[in-house]
C-alpha cells in the first residue's frame, strides 16, 4: 500500500499543477550509492501496478517492489535549511545492484 501525508500531497499537487504536468506518480527504486534509493517520477501506470488516487494525484508502483518495500510512505520534510519529498517503507530497501565502484561521494 502507497499512502501520502497531506504536506506532500499539497506540495506534489501544487508543483506538478504550475509545470502542467499530469498527476501521475511512480514509486520505484533507484539505484544509488550505499544502496537503493525509493525514489519518484512522472510516468503512467502499467498493467498489475498497485495505484492509490490521493485527491488529484495517483501514485503507483509494481506489485514486486510492493511485496519487497511492505507499505510505503511520501511525505514532505521542511527544517527550515533544506526541503524535499521523503519517501519511506516498512521494509529497507534491497542494496544497489551497481555498487559505488564509480563513485567519490562516500569516501
Amino acid at each position: 500500500m502507497i499512502s501520502i501525508t497531506p504536506v506532500a500531497q499539497e506540495k506534489l499537487s501544487a508543483y506538478l499543477a504550475t509545470n502542467k504536468v499530469d498527476p501521475k506518480v511512480r514509486v520505484y527504486l533507484a539505484d544509488g550509492c550505499g544502496g537503493g534509493q525509493i525514489s519518484l517520477a512522472i510516468d503512467q501506470p502499467g498493467p498489475g501496478d498497485i495505484t492509490i488516487q490521493a485527491g488529484d494525484l495517483e501514485l503507483f508502483m509494481t506489485r514486486d517492489l510492493h511485496e519487497v518495500l511492505g507499505k510505503v510512505k511520501v511525505d514532505f520534510k521542511d527544517d527550515g535549511h533544506d526541503s524535499g519529498f521523503v519517501v519511506e517503507s516498512e521494509n529497507p530497501p534491497p542494496a544497489s545492484s551497481s555498487g559505488c565502484g564509480g563513485c567519490t561521494c562516500c569516501g
